[in-house]
């Protein structure tokens, strides 16, 4: 099915299906404080991409119709709207929209997160152990330029 991808630190490969990049560039991050979000602004920031928090209330079936991102960043222990939850409505629209998961150390919720993506044919996810540095962002948001078609963001 997909390519999963454990990291707890360390920059591993990053495979998944080649597909056109949402029409804005947007990165949406699904958290209801703004933990992951703090990060992720900053290299958004630098690369002039577009970079919207939601809360985990927010109907994301819409929100992905509507906005067209270009990858999806959550955390699998959410309020609302769990990880899981998340990945089935990203799975609903597209398949292969990337996905970076913050999943926790709790092995109970890493393998429900890896049933949702297999079960639901998710091919691009990345699990990060913890919440992801300045490098995990970088490294994700040009992979999936790159996988996106975006001349942008390249990796060197």
């Amino acid at each position: 099915m997909g390519t999963v991808m454990m990291l707890e630190r360390e920059t591993a490969p990053f495979e998944a299906t080649e597909r056109p990049i949402g029409k804005g560039q947007l990165v949406l991050v699904v958290e209801d404080r703004p933990r992951l979000s703090r990060t992720v602004s900053y290299i958004c920031e630098f690369l002039s991409l577009p970079m919207e928090r939601v809360g985990s209330g927010t109907d994301l079936s819409a929100l992905l119709e509507q906005k067209q991102p270009m990858a999806v960043i959550c955390e699998l222990d959410g309020g609302g709207q769990d990880g899981c939850h998340v990945m089935k409505t990203v799975a609903m629209h597209d398949p292969a929209l990337p996905i970076m998961l913050i999943t926790g150390t709790d092995q109970m919720l890493i393998g429900a997160a890896d049933a949702v993506e297999e079960i639901w044919g998710l091919s691009s996810v990345l699990k990060l152990r913890d919440a992801p540095g300045l490098g995990d962002v970088v490294d994700f948001l040009f992979r999936t330029g790159r996988l996106g078609g975006s001349p942008r963001l390249r990796p060197v």
